[in-house]
């Protein structure tokens, strides 16, 4: 059986639990909470992680606890000691180009201006690997973006929020049952809420 790595990249720390740079983190725990997984710390390298099936699939659930900035060093310790092919992780971050309720699957791809993603690009050294992009946008005009994605959501965007990590949630489990071309084909066309 393939291990498979879901990564939701995000910040530690309760100051960024809820914020905008955090649904990466929002979806490995939904997933966790559906499969009944609960994270532990992890000693080997920066991170916390849940054991869980889906499907077929044994999966590790990761979050990165080396900052946003340094994922990649988290995602390359758990690839290297549970040998997890780049093709077999799926990695799942915010992005500001996005509408919330919007979500993007891609098999491969760029980081784009996402610093977290920037990093996993780096330690990984390949690109082909699949992606959930959660929108947490539009930004305001003229606001700035630092302030923006380490925001908190507001009240009343907090419906919108549950649906589209549950979406995600739902894309990453059809990533592992059909496919990423297919979970393309399926999510990337519509919009939650």
């Amino acid at each position: 059986m393939i291990l498979k790595l879901v990564v939701g990249l995000g910040n530690p720390g309760k100051e960024y639990e809820r914020t905008r740079h955090n649904v990466g983190f929002l979806v490995v725990e939904e997933i966790a909470r559906r499969q009944g997984a609960v994270f532990k710390k992890m000693f080997w390298f920066p991170a916390r992680q849940a054991k869980c099936r889906i499907g077929e699939h044994e999966v590790r659930l990761l979050e990165p606890m080396t900052y946003m900035n340094r994922s990649g060093q988290a995602v390359w310790g758990a690839m290297k000691k549970w040998r997890v092919e780049a093709g077999e992780t799926v990695v799942v971050y915010d992005d500001v180009e996005l509408e919330l309720g919007a979500i993007r699957v891609r098999g491969k791809g760029t980081g784009g201006s996402h610093n977290g993603m920037k990093s996993v690009l780096e330690w990984l050294q390949t690109k082909a690997f699949p992606r959930v992009r959660v929108g947490i946008g539009p930004k305001p005009e003229g606001a700035d973006m630092i302030g923006f994605v380490l925001g908190s959501f507001a009240d009343e965007e907090s419906l919108r929020l549950e649906k589209v990590v549950e979406r995600a949630a739902d894309a990453v489990e059809s990533i592992f049952s059909i496919g990423t071309e297919r979970t393309m084909n399926t999510f990337n066309q519509s919009k939650t809420g």
